[in-house]
């Protein structure tokens, strides 16, 4: 095999991997995003990041978010804007990441609810 077939073979095994190390929103990968809390502004944990939205562009614009209800209530599953969201350190989880809303729990609830796909 000649040294740049074997190079582009290789890149193109590497491609997805490397795509998903790449900041996609908030300065954090789509990985760190999916597996993120979402917290308030006192970091209290009120869910978590299910998925990201995407726009034609490949651009994340909303997360889609389950926010946490007591039993015997079912979770709310929200679409939020990026607006106003920020990536945190997660205290408990070091080298990990919260994505922290300005929103409460009550103005989260109020949303109206979307269905995963």
């Amino acid at each position: 095999m000649k040294p740049i077939a074997l190079a582009t073979l290789i890149a193109a095994c590497l491609a997805p991997s490397l795509a998903a190390a790449q900041p996609v929103a908030l300065g954090l990968t789509r990985l760190q995003i999916e597996d993120a809390d979402l917290v308030d502004l006192k970091g209290r944990e009120i869910g978590e990041v299910e998925r990201l939205v995407v726009d034609s562009g490949g651009k994340v614009t909303h997360l889609i978010v389950e926010i946490d209800r007591n039993d015997p209530k079912p979770d709310h599953i929200v679409q939020i804007p990026l607006t106003g969201l920020a990536a945190v350190p997660d205290p408990d989880d070091r080298g990990e990441f919260d994505v922290q809303t300005r929103q409460g729990v009550d103005e989260l609830l109020a949303m109206p609810a979307v269905a995963l796909r």
